[in-house]
């Protein structure tokens, strides 16, 4: 499991308030299609409500590197995507809230269907945040962003290269690396001080030693949770809505709902979220 996902769901829940999966969002989007690039939407504060679309794709190590893909569609529906190792898991929220999930993976080690969506959302919008703060905003075209950012650790700072690219048509480049990691070095232990009790005399029984806490032992164990330098990812973010639907014909063989009930297809599964037409 990456470090940086563990970091975005450790903050994932203080970015609810954001989060573009609410469904006073797809108003927000609707309202800005005509101008996708505008001051509002480039606030970061305001992104997330804009978010149309993120494809992301990680520079981690082999073993944790990562694709995938969350967009949005009307009627307040969206689908996600991860592929991982050859593997795929894929969701499609539908606009009542209830989901359906397909995964190659024995169990959802990339994500939990639940939490799939929001995750490929909001991890470029929190990035952003920690590493250039809640002020930042989105390049205009033609002024490319390339600055540094850190995040603290408990015994010093990350420091990350962040870069970001006005595309047109409302979409962003943003490239996200790790270049360093300052304070991991080791202090030497403190020397003993004259009235201690040593070593020997506690063996022995006739003094006891106060409880020491090992800094170099518990900077190597947070040093061991880092991500490694050169780990990072790069995602192109839209702000422009799809105004085609995912097709009722969708098959959903394979897939299973959050109700617990088997559809043929996508049409099939949003008829029975319907309320029954009264007689």
């Amino acid at each position: 499991m990456s470090a940086i996902r563990n970091a975005v769901l450790a903050i994932l829940a203080s970015l609810l308030a954001l989060a573009p999966l609410r469904s006073g969002a797809a108003e927000t989007v609707a309202a800005t299609q005509a101008s996708p690039a505008s001051a509002d939407c480039r606030r970061l504060l305001q992104l997330a409500q804009c978010l149309a679309s993120v494809e992301m794709s990680s520079n981690s190590p082999p073993d944790e590197a990562y694709r995938g893909r969350w967009q949005r569609y009307p009627g307040n529906e969206s689908a996600a995507s991860v592929q991982r190792d050859g593997k795929d898991i894929e969701l499609i929220v539908l606009g009542d809230g209830r989901h359906v999930a397909k995964t190659d993976f024995e169990s959802t080690a990339v994500a939990t269907p639940a939490e799939l969506g929001a995750l490929l959302a909001s991890t470029p919008v929190m990035w952003l945040g920690i590493l250039l703060g809640e002020n930042f905003e989105l390049p205009l075209p033609g002024r490319d962003l390339d600055a540094v950012g850190e995040t603290s650790w408990a015994y010093g700072v990350e420091k990350y290269r962040v870069q970001v690219q006005a595309q047109g048509e409302g979409r962003y480049r943003i490239d996200l690396a790790k270049t360093a990691t300052v304070g991991g070095e080791a202090p030497p232990e403190p020397a003993p001080q004259a009235g201690e009790c040593s070593d020997a005399e506690a063996k022995a029984g006739r003094c006891e030693q106060p409880f020491v806490f090992s800094t170099a032992e518990d900077r190597a164990a947070r040093l061991a949770e880092l991500a490694p330098v050169g780990s990072g990812f790069t995602a192109i973010i839209g702000l422009q809505v799809q105004t085609q639907a995912l097709p009722d014909s969708l098959s959903l063989s394979g897939w299973t709902s959050s109700d617990g009930k088997a559809y043929a297809t996508l049409g099939d599964a949003r008829r029975a979220g319907k309320p029954a037409a009264k007689e």
